[in-house]
């Protein structure tokens, strides 16, 4: 619409007008005629200077728009509920058309299905996938719309969403790419194929080492769900090692840390074996100290001494067993002293 109008009809427009222009939130114009720029009055003045405000307003609000976007992924990203909750409804609240409020949209269908309102959370997301989102937040939605069915226990409804938001985020989101191929392979281990689920986790390693840098939860959850496969597979030391490189993220995936207990139980026992080794003393040290040799060579001889005295003193006979000479003789004349020779 036009506030003012020019009387003489003229449509051309100076540079002056042409600096008077101000978009609104629908879409309209509003204008200055070339007779209220030449004669302003006291009340044009005080409209000049109040649409002047709204134009210096409406970039504040832009840039409002802009910080809290920021904070709401982070909130995301940290999946801070309540955060998340109240600065996606102060993007709705601003004065913008439909289309830039899909994303605060998303945030709040976000924090529904965290809170369990799944019905709730599947119904915004429905509405949103009927408008035309882009490709990385379409993903995005798909993957919430399957994540609800999941927790519900609707677990083959979700499959399908997980896939087609895989197809979405083929090309612009890799986060939301990995994390819709492993909700895939997790959904065939509850099936029971535990080797096509940790093939798949396996193609999956490269992308989620990385992303590791600014998605430390999808990679952390990656290795976790393949630390996982492994175990089912009887590969219990090599899971361990693969779940061992995220055991810092247990406040991004709180199934770490009984992942890691789980599989330290299932560890198998070891017998440690003791093996003394003697080892000679060097040549070097019994140069440095001759006295050192002699001393253990002395207590030897004298242990041996020891030893050999008392061996022989258990083997003598007592005195009361001692038979004279004569005796001897008569036993055993062989053993006679011998008589001297004659000359």
């Amino acid at each position: 619409m036009a506030v003012f109008r020019e009387k003489t009809g003229d449509s051309r427009i100076s540079a002056a007008q042409a600096n008077s222009l101000m978009a609104l939130s629908s879409g309209e114009l509003w204008t200055f005629g070339t007779d209220a720029l030449s004669r302003p009055t006291q009340h044009q003045q005080a409209i000049y200077a109040l649409l002047a405000r709204t134009r210096y307003g409406r970039q504040e609000i832009e840039g409002l728009y802009r910080s809290l976007a920021d904070i709401a992924a982070q909130a995301h990203a940290l999946i801070d509920i309540g955060a998340l909750d109240l600065v996606s409804q102060i993007m709705l609240a601003l004065p913008f058309p439909p289309q830039r409020k899909n994303l605060a949209r998303y945030y709040q269908a976000f924090c529904l299905n965290k809170k369990g309102e799944f019905e709730a959370a599947r119904e915004t997301a429905d509405q949103l996938l009927e408008e035309g989102l882009n490709p990385r937040l379409r993903s995005q939605v798909l993957l919430l719309k399957a994540a609800s069915y999941f927790r519900s226990s609707e677990i083959d409804q979700s499959l399908r969403f997980y896939v087609e938001a895989g197809h979405f985020a083929r090309d612009c989101d890799p986060s939301a790419l990995i994390t819709s191929q492993r909700m895939a392979a997790i959904i065939k281990s509850m099936h029971g194929d535990h080797d096509a689920a940790a093939a798949d986790l396996e193609v999956l390693m490269p992308l989620a080492c990385q992303i590791a840098s600014h998605d430390p939860e999808a990679y952390a959850a990656t290795l976790n769900s393949y630390a996982v496969e492994l175990a089912e597979l009887g590969r219990v030391e090599q899971a361990l090692n693969v779940v061992s490189r995220v055991a810092a993220f247990p406040s991004l995936v709180p199934e770490i840390t009984e992942t890691i207990a789980e599989l330290k139980s299932k560890l198998p026992t070891r017998k440690h074996s003791v093996v003394v080794i003697h080892r000679p003393e060097p040549v070097a040290a019994l140069q440095a100290n001759p006295n050192r040799g002699r001393k253990r060579v002395r207590t030897s001889t004298l242990v041996m001494r020891e030893a050999e005295r008392r061996f022989t003193s258990l083997r003598a006979p007592p005195a009361s067993r001692v038979l004279p000479a004569t005796i001897l003789a008569a036993i055993n004349p062989a053993r006679q002293p011998a008589k001297p020779r004659a000359p």
